[in-house]
C-alpha cells in the first residue's frame, strides 16, 4: 500500500512538472506572436501617420539593411540614412510615389510609379523619410506633368550614373534634373563629387581608366539644402 501510494505521488509530481513546462512554452510562444504583432501595428500605424502630413512634390526617402542598399548610403557624404527616393503624388484616390530603379524590385528598370505605402513596406524596409520643396502651385503642377510624361515614356534607369546624359536617368538624377526644368532654374540642388574615381561600371570601364572628377547627386544632396524641409523621418522596429 505504501509503495502504491508513493508512485502515485511520483506520478502526480510528473504530471504536474509536466503541464507546468507545456504552459511556460505556450505562455512564451504567445509573448512572441503578441510582440510581433505590436511591433507590426506601429509600423503600420507610422505609414498611416505619413499619409495625413504628405503634399504633391514630397521627397520621399526611404532605407534598408541589404548589401546594396547599405552601398548606395555610402555615396551620401553627410547623412548616410538612406538609400533610395522618389517623388509622391496624389493619384486616383491614392497616394504614390515615382522613383526610378533597377534590380529585383523593377527588372524593367524603367520609372515606377508605386503606391506610398508599398515604397516604404515596413515588411522590406526600415524607414523612411519626408521632406518638402518650395514649389508654387504652378510648379508642382508642372512637376506632376513631367514625371507623367516620365512614366508614360518609360524613362530608364542610368546605369552608368551618368549626370551629362538625360536620356537615362537614376533616383536622384530625375529629381535633381526635374527641380531645375519646372522651376526654371530657381531650384539648382547641390552635387557632390569623388576625386580620382576608378569606374567599374559596364560601359565606362577601362584597363587603369580614370576619372579625375566624378559629379553625382548623392541623396542628402536632395533634402540638405536651403530649398527643401523636413518634414518627419520614420524608423520601423
Amino acid at each position: 500500500m505504501t509503495l502504491l501510494l508513493r508512485n502515485f505521488f511520483i506520478g502526480l509530481a510528473l504530471l504536474f512538472v509536466l503541464i507546468s513546462c507545456n504552459q511556460r512554452q505556450n505562455t512564451t510562444g504567445q509573448n512572441i506572436v503578441d510582440s510581433n504583432s505590436v511591433i507590426k501595428t506601429k509600423n503600420i500605424s507610422l505609414v498611416k501617420q505619413a499619409l495625413l502630413s504628405i503634399k504633391n512634390g514630397d521627397l520621399i526617402t526611404r532605407s534598408d539593411d541589404d548589401f546594396e542598399s547599405l552601398s548606395l548610403q555610402n555615396f551620401s557624404k553627410r547623412d548616410r540614412t538612406y538609400s533610395h527616393s522618389g517623388i509622391t503624388f496624389f493619384e486616383d484616390c491614392n497616394w504614390y510615389v515615382y522613383h526610378c530603379m533597377a534590380g529585383p524590385e523593377n527588372p524593367g528598370a524603367a520609372i515606377k510609379r508605386e503606391s506610398f505605402d508599398s515604397f516604404v513596406n515596413p515588411l522590406r524596409k526600415t524607414g523612411f523619410g519626408i521632406f518638402r520643396y518650395s514649389l508654387s502651385a504652378d510648379e508642382i503642377t508642372n512637376f506632376h506633368d513631367l514625371y507623367k510624361n516620365y512614366f508614360i515614356n518609360k524613362l530608364p534607369f542610368d546605369k552608368s550614373f551618368n549626370l551629362k546624359n538625360d536620356d537615362s536617368m537614376y533616383c536622384s538624377e530625375v529629381i535633381f534634373k526635374s527641380l531645375k526644368k519646372v522651376t526654371g532654374n530657381r531650384i539648382i540642388l547641390p552635387t557632390s563629387v569623388i576625386e580620382n574615381f576608378k569606374p567599374k561600371i559596364a560601359r565606362l570601364y577601362a584597363r587603369n581608366a580614370l576619372l579625375k572628377k566624378f559629379e553625382y547627386v548623392g541623396l542628402d544632396d536632395l533634402y540638405l539644402n536651403s530649398f527643401c524641409k523636413e518634414i518627419s523621418r520614420m524608423s520601423f522596429k
